[in-house]
């Protein structure tokens, strides 16, 4: 949890909690239709990943922000690369980069990161920097609850979440969800399966939207 209201980044055990709260963050929700010429007749295809962006995250050891509650104490590169450990280097352990527990107040949710700006401000004499601004910007992530929730299980636009029962194949499934069981080593390779893996009763799978 962040203390009073403080804006944290956290993951694999490892936290960051900024020097001083950004003045604010924005949501970006996009709808992706089919590409047709003309608007009226274009096709619901998905709901793109919501985009959270985090702008102007100061980092400084000028001494100018009291910092005598915040935990780290290095210099700008140090901070950096602590940051950088959290939301942006490589997960052996997934083979891919963390999810983010992203808190501030009401703003409680999980992302992967899209992209980190870092521009440098200030230098010592030594031509070391004192001071930084970051920018963040996360592909919100939704967990199999968030997914079954959306689903919409007559529809081959949106994503399913389907829980594997006994005698269920991935050609049988897809020609429940797709109405074409050809899909089955996309669908496979989607839930890092092997195509002619047999399925366990009590398994999820995810069953993407169709892309034209």
């Amino acid at each position: 949890m962040a203390a009073d209201g403080v804006l944290t980044l956290s993951a694999n055990n490892k936290k960051f909690s900024v020097m001083v709260n950004p003045q604010d963050y924005s949501i970006k929700d996009a709808i992706k239709y089919s590409d047709y010429n003309e608007p009226r007749s274009k096709r619901f295809d998905r709901y793109e990943a919501s985009v959270l962006r985090i702008p102007k995250i100061f980092l400084d050891t000028t001494g100018s922000i009291p910092v005598e509650k915040w935990p780290f104490n290095g210099s700008i590169d140090e901070m950096i690369k602590m940051l950088k450990s959290i939301v942006y280097d490589y997960n052996g352990k997934n083979h891919e980069p963390s999810v983010v527990d992203i808190l501030w107040g009401d703003l409680n949710v999980q992302g992967r990161l899209l992209s980190m700006e870092t521009k440098f401000a200030l230098f010592d004499k030594e031509g070391h920097p004192i001071r930084a601004e970051v920018n963040l910007s996360f592909a919100l992530f939704k967990t199999f609850k968030d997914l079954q929730a959306e689903a919409n299980k007559n529809s081959p636009d949106l994503t399913h979440v389907i829980e594997v029962k006994a005698g269920d194949t991935l050609p049988n499934l897809c020609n429940k969800v797709y109405n074409d069981p050809s899909y089955y080593m996309q669908v496979a390779r989607v839930n890092k399966l092997s195509g002619f893996c047999r399925l366990v009763p009590g398994m999820r799978l995810v069953f993407p939207p169709l892309v034209d």
